[in-house]
């Protein structure tokens, strides 16, 4: 009887001698790998040198100087913008720091000669004569462009010639000499308004009137009564107190003597739209 150790071995032997033949085979269908320095002699200098200090590889060449004059010429047109915009940003401020004539008739605006405009200064004398003026009138009274009206506003409300101020989305001008109060820039506003000088008007005369009885006075809906009613609320023009079931309205003490002032002095001034 065979060791079962020895069947191993002797199994292991067999399986090494058939795969010989296949080992040899390979040997000789394969590839012999040997050194390219002898093959291209043309090349080897320049692939196969050791690195030295003697040495000069092609991808490393010696950077050559060259003269400013054999720049291509975009190069020399972009060196001189670069050179120059300093000083032509510097006379620049220098010049608009001054009240010097500029290229072309321009000149820096001043408080001096703001109203030298004759544009700007029929502006001005627009929004003086109708104050609370917007936008869409001054283009109707001046027949000036939007761009136009809006760059001449720009300039006399950035030198305080005149204030704008917001009422129901809309920016309406004042002249800002002290000739109104910020409370009679207010009213002045609402009172442009039809709707609005007609819910002012009816509660001044009648304290303590209905929303319903605002609405069948003046002939306009209930909820167009309370759109208004919430900007007139809003600006402190107008003050609500619930009595009972029933809100009651009355103008606020400021607003009525506001009112009473706009009417004597600049009724005939309100621009109504």
């Amino acid at each position: 009887m065979i060791h079962p150790q020895l069947s191993s071995f002797i199994l292991l032997l067999a399986i090494a001698a058939m795969m010989a033949p296949a080992v040899t085979a390979v040997e000789t269908g394969g590839y012999v790998v040997e050194p390219a320095y002898d093959i291209y002699t043309e090349y080897s200098d320049v692939y196969f040198t050791p690195r030295s200090n003697e040495t000069v590889l092609l991808n490393e060449p010696e950077p050559a100087p060259i003269q400013i004059n054999d720049l291509p010429p975009w190069v020399l047109i972009l060196l001189g913008i670069i050179a120059v915009t300093p000083g032509v940003a510097f006379l620049g401020k220098y010049l608009s720091a001054t009240n010097l004539p500029i290229i072309g008739g321009f000149r820096r605006v001043s408080r001096n000669n703001i109203l030298d405009n004759s544009s700007r200064t029929m502006i001005y004398a627009s929004v003086k004569e109708n104050p609370g003026i917007q936008l869409s009138d001054l283009k109707r009274s001046t027949g000036f462009s939007y761009k136009n009206l809006s760059y001449h506003l720009n300039v006399l409300t950035s030198f305080h010639m005149i204030t704008a101020e917001e009422c129901k989305n809309t920016t309406r001008y004042f002249e800002n000499s002290g000739t109104f109060s910020q409370e009679e820039r207010v009213m002045l506003m609402h009172l442009s308004r039809p709707s609005d000088r007609k819910i002012i008007e009816t509660v001044l005369h009648h304290p303590g009137i209905s929303r319903r009885e605002i609405s069948s006075h003046i002939g306009i809906s209930g909820p167009s009564v309370s759109w208004h009613m919430h900007f007139l609320l809003n600006d402190r023009i107008i003050d609500q107190r619930k009595e009972g079931a029933v809100t009651r309205h009355y103008l606020t003490g400021d607003m009525a003597t506001v009112y009473e002032n706009m009417a004597g002095r600049h009724g005939s001034s309100v621009h109504s739209v």
